[in-house]
């Protein structure tokens, strides 16, 4: 039998699905009793998280140093997820309960799909943007979601529910950078969170 292992595909992550990723798995590893001792200290990786957030949006609109800067920010942090890596298949032996544990994926678990279905637009009117993500079959409703720029998972806001793939957020501040989510609703239940996305609102 194969042993199990964690899931390295950090390149396949836009930059706001690497930093929540880097964030949950911080909370995660918190007084986790399977992981006590990290060879990389999570204080470390919050820094490198809140470090690449910031030359992300430092890099909207910005020029080719601001770009530059965010790509080395992120080679940064995938480093430091590397090296817990490491630290994470030495301790767990193949676990894969202790793995999730740690917000890491194992290799036996299917991996969440990646794809660019999500977009977001500015609309016609001041502050106003359009949501809209790809059909899914099955799905019958569609939940919406917005956070103030800098992104935090404490902060989301239910901001609708529609039947359609589309959604028209208005009155929002002009000038001001926003992220949003949606998931949709089958006879199953809700689906996972889409990858955040970043506006600024015009």
């Amino acid at each position: 039998m194969k042993k199990v292992k964690v899931i390295i595909n950090f390149a396949r992550f836009t930059v706001a699905n690497l930093i929540e990723f880097a964030r949950n798995t911080v909370i995660k590893m918190t007084g986790n009793a399977s992981f006590p001792t990290p060879d990389v200290v999570l204080s470390q990786i919050t820094g490198s998280a809140n470090n690449l957030e910031a030359k992300f949006n430092a890099a909207q609109g910005g020029g080719k140093q601001q770009t530059a800067e965010m790509h080395q920010a992120r080679k940064a942090l995938e480093d430091l997820l590397h090296k817990q890596v490491l630290y994470i298949e030495r301790i767990a032996g193949g676990n894969e309960a202790a793995i999730l544990s740690s917000g890491f994926t194992p290799t036996k678990q299917p991996q969440p799909s990646l794809r660019p279905d999500f977009k977001v637009s500015n609309g016609i009117m001041e502050g106003e943007v359009i949501l809209k993500h790809k059909a899914v079959k099955g799905a019958r409703s569609w939940v919406w979601q917005c956070c103030p720029d800098p992104l935090n998972t404490n902060q989301w806001v239910q901001i609708g529910i529609s039947t359609q793939t589309t959604f028209t957020v208005k009155e929002l501040e002009q000038g001001k950078k926003y992220w949003f989510r949606t998931a949709y609703i089958t006879s199953a239940g809700q689906s996972e969170w889409c990858e955040p996305f970043i506006k600024i609102v015009i």
